[in-house]
């Protein structure tokens, strides 16, 4: 028996389907209900609720172009300090004073977006958690995925009345010293990883011995969302680490660490740390570098 063209068409049409429904069913990379990161959808659900705070982490000038309605600005660089070395983590008691003129409270629920591929939001987040504030999220694809979703923008400043806001202590297993990555630097043989999410040619012109180069920016998708939990695990698996692992993350003040510190949290990495002095610190020193690059696989930057 012969068949025709659209008898075949009619059998490749369905098995198409199928392919495409299982291939999407296995590649979810929407976030929504995950620990960290929120989709744009939900903040669109939560835009009405009392207990939800919504921080631009973008520069004063950006926000004050426009803006998510409601949204308060935050930039990271008021949690931090100037010196000795410029961007490090502020102390418990500054953490306190600018929350509180914020109108953050203890019990706030926190969205964080920026358009940076999350470096700015990730900070953010990365300072709150340390300092023991759990209910924080990062909205993925920031303004872009905002506008996407079709959120209402405003110009508008809203006022938050101060509170007393109260930091727990720093959390230390969230941050490594540079005497602690020196140790990890000089023994080849060490367990804990130190990944450098650098740019190639940041990493080129020096960095920490035995660090493994994964920019930043392989953590996204081409049209800037966060890759999904299932495929940073998979790329990151393929650098050789494991979810038990210790990982240590630096880059040049250790802003974009803090996003690859969010992402791989979300993925189930649950020993990661911030080397908070990063580049900075370590080239101020008296400290070993290498220029020669580690061998990293290609992450697929496909959107």
């Amino acid at each position: 028996m012969k068949y025709g063209t659209n008898h075949k068409r009619g059998i490749l049409l369905p098995l198409l389907i199928v392919f495409v429904l299982l291939f999407t069913s296995c590649n979810n990379t929407s976030y929504k209900g995950s620990n960290n990161v929120v989709e744009p959808t939900e903040v669109k659900e939560a835009m009405n609720n009392s207990d939800v705070i919504i921080i631009d982490a973008r520069s004063e000038e950006d926000y004050a172009k426009g803006h998510l309605e409601g949204a308060i600005c935050l930039n990271p660089s008021s949690l931090t300090i100037s010196e000795p070395i410029k961007g490090m983590l502020a102390p418990k008691e500054q953490v306190e004073k600018v929350l509180s003129e914020k109108g953050i409270s203890n019990d706030s629920t926190l969205y964080i977006y920026d358009n940076s591929g999350g470096v700015y939001s990730g900070r953010l987040w990365w300072v709150l958690k340390v300092y023991g504030h759990d209910n924080v999220k990062v909205i993925n694809n920031g303004q872009r995925g905002l506008e996407k979703a079709e959120l209402p923008m405003s110009l508008e400043v809203p006022e938050l009345a101060p509170t007393e806001y109260v930091a727990k202590e720093a959390n230390s297993d969230m941050i490594a010293t540079m005497d602690y990555v020196k140790t990890v630097a000089e023994n080849e043989d060490s367990k804990e990883k130190i990944i450098d999410v650098r740019s190639k040619a940041e990493y080129e012109e020096g960095a920490i011995p035995n660090a493994i180069l994964y920019p930043h920016t392989k953590n996204l998708y081409t049209d800037g969302t966060f890759k999904s939990a299932r495929d940073t695990f998979l790329f990151y698996k393929d650098l050789g680490l494991d979810k038990d692992d210790t990982i240590i993350l630096y880059c040049k003040s250790s802003f974009r660490a803090t996003q690859t510190a969010l992402l791989l949290d979300e993925a189930g990495f649950k020993n990661v740390k911030v080397y908070d002095g990063a580049w900075l610190e370590w080239s101020a020193g008296d400290m070993p570098t290498e220029k020669e690059e580690k061998t990293v696989p290609d992450s697929g930057d496909a959107s």
